[in-house]
C-alpha cells in the first residue's frame, strides 16, 4: 500500500525557516519510502510552488471558514487510516492559536492515523491542562532542544524524544555575494515591537562594526511574510550608504540563505533558522532570542552565554557588549562547533523516530 504522509502546520515559503523544515522533512520521507505520496497543507501554496517545494500535492486553509474544522476542511479531508501526519510548525505549539492545529491532530487520531508532532519547541508558559490533553494524545513528538525536552518529561509525558532540528540538514544553495570578511545581520519586525531598544540596539551594533572593526556587513533576511517582514525591518537600519554593508535580496530559498550565512565570519540573528545555518557551519553566533527555541538550541550546542533576551536588551551597546565576547572568543567557539556539529547534526532522525514513520 502506498504511504501518505500528510504535512501540517505549515505557514508558507516566505518563512524560510517553515522552508527549511518542510523541506528536509520531505528529503526525509523520500529516503524512507521513494514512491510514498506527500500531502502539504499550506495557508498559501503559491509560495511553496514559487520555492519548488517537493510535495505531491498542496491544499490550502478556506479563509471564508469560521471555525477551525471549517477552515481546516481541505486538509482533514485528506487523511485516511493510512495517513502519516507529521505537524512541521516548530513553534506553533508556542502561541494562543494552538488549537487550530490541534483540530488536524484530533482528526487524525479519530481516523485512525498516525499523528506526530515534529521538531518542534514548547513555550513551558503556555503548558495546561487543555495542552497537555493534545500533547498526550500525539504518538510521538520530537523535541528540537533540550529546554522543551525537559519540559514535557517533567510533565509526565512519555512519548517525547529529544531530536536536533532537522533543518540543521538542510543543503546549501551557493550565492555569489562577493563579500569576504563579513558579519551576517538578521532582524525580526518581532522583537523590534516586544522592545523598542532593539531597533536601536541594532543601529549602534552596526555603527560599531563600521567604525570599529574592519568587516563587512550583509543584512539578511529570513522571513518575509506580508505581515512579518525582515526585509522591511532591515531596510530601516541607517547604513550610511556605506559600499561595506550589502542588503540581501528577500527573494533566496532558504538554501541560498544558509550559503550566505555560512560564509560569514559572524552572525547576529533573530530568526532561529539562520541561527541554526549559522551553527550548522560553525559560524560563531549571537542570539537574539524571543523564545523557548533559541534558548534552548544555544544552550544544547554550549552557546548559552550567547543569547540575549529581547526583554532583557534595556541600553543600546547591549549587543556590542555580547558581540565584542564573540570577537574575543571566536577561535573557541569555532572549535567548539565543529567538534559537536558533526555529531549534533547525525540525531535531526533518530531510529525510534524512524519506526513511526514506516
Amino acid at each position: 500500500m502506498e504511504k501518505h504522509y500528510l504535512l501540517y502546520g505549515h505557514g508558507g515559503s516566505y518563512n524560510h525557516g517553515a522552508e527549511a523544515i518542510t523541506r528536509t522533512t520531505i528529503a526525509m520521507l523520500r529516503r524512507l519510502s521513494q514512491d510514498c505520496r506527500v500531502t502539504l497543507s499550506t495557508h498559501f501554496a503559491g509560495q511553496d510552488r514559487e520555492f519548488a517545494i517537493p510535495a505531491d500535492e498542496f491544499v490550502e486553509r478556506d479563509p471564508h471558514g469560521i471555525t477551525n474544522a471549517e477552515i481546516y476542511a481541505h486538509t482533514i479531508e485528506k487523511i485516511t487510516a493510512n495517513t502519516i501526519g507529521l505537524h512541521v510548525g516548530g513553534d506553533n505549539y508556542c502561541y494562543n492559536n494552538w488549537q487550530r492545529w490541534a483540530e488536524i491532530h484530533y482528526a487524525l487520531i479519530e481516523r485512525n492515523a498516525k499523528s506526530i508532532l515534529w521538531s518542534c519547541s514548547i513555550d513551558p508558559e503556555m503548558i495546561n491542562r487543555e495542552i497537555l490533553g493534545a500533547l498526550r494524545t500525539h504518538h510521538l513528538i520530537t523535541a528540537r532542544e533540550g529546554e522543551t525536552y525537559r519540559t514535557l518529561l517533567n510533565h509526565g509525558l512519555s512519548n517525547v524524544l529529544k531530536v536536533s532540528d532537522i533543518a540543521f540538514d538542510l543543503s546549501q544553495e551557493h550565492v555569489d555575494l562577493r563579500l569576504d570578511n563579513y558579519v551576517a545581520l538578521n532582524i525580526s519586525p518581532l522583537i523590534a515591537k516586544r522592545n523598542a531598544l532593539v531597533r536601536a540596539a541594532y543601529q549602534a551594533l552596526l555603527d560599531f562594526i563600521l567604525d570599529d572593526t574592519d568587516m563587512d556587513i550583509a543584512l539578511v533576511p529570513h522571513v518575509v511574510q506580508p505581515v512579518d517582514n525582515d526585509y522591511a525591518e532591515l531596510c530601516l537600519l541607517e547604513t550610511r550608504g556605506s559600499k561595506r554593508v550589502t542588503l540581501v535580496s528577500d527573494k533566496l530559498s532558504a538554501g541560498q540563505y544558509k550559503s550566505i550565512i555560512g560564509g560569514a565570519r559572524f552572525c547576529v540573528a533573530a530568526r532561529t533558522h539562520a541561527l541554526i545555518a549559522a551553527y550548522s557551519l560553525n559560524v560563531p553566533s549571537l542570539a537574539v532570542g524571543y523564545s523557548v527555541k533559541s534558548k534552548g538550541i544555544a544552550g544544547d550546542l554550549g552557546m548559552g552565554e550567547y543569547v540575549v533576551q529581547t526583554d532583557q536588551i534595556i541600553k543600546e551597546s547591549e549587543l556590542i557588549a555580547k558581540f565584542r565576547e564573540l570577537i574575543i572568543n571566536e577561535t573557541g567557539i569555532v572549535s567548539r562547533l565543529k567538534e559537536q556539529i558533526p555529531e549534533y547534526t547525525k540525531n535531526v532522525v533518530n531510529e525510534k523516530a524512524l519506526e513511526w514513520m514506516v
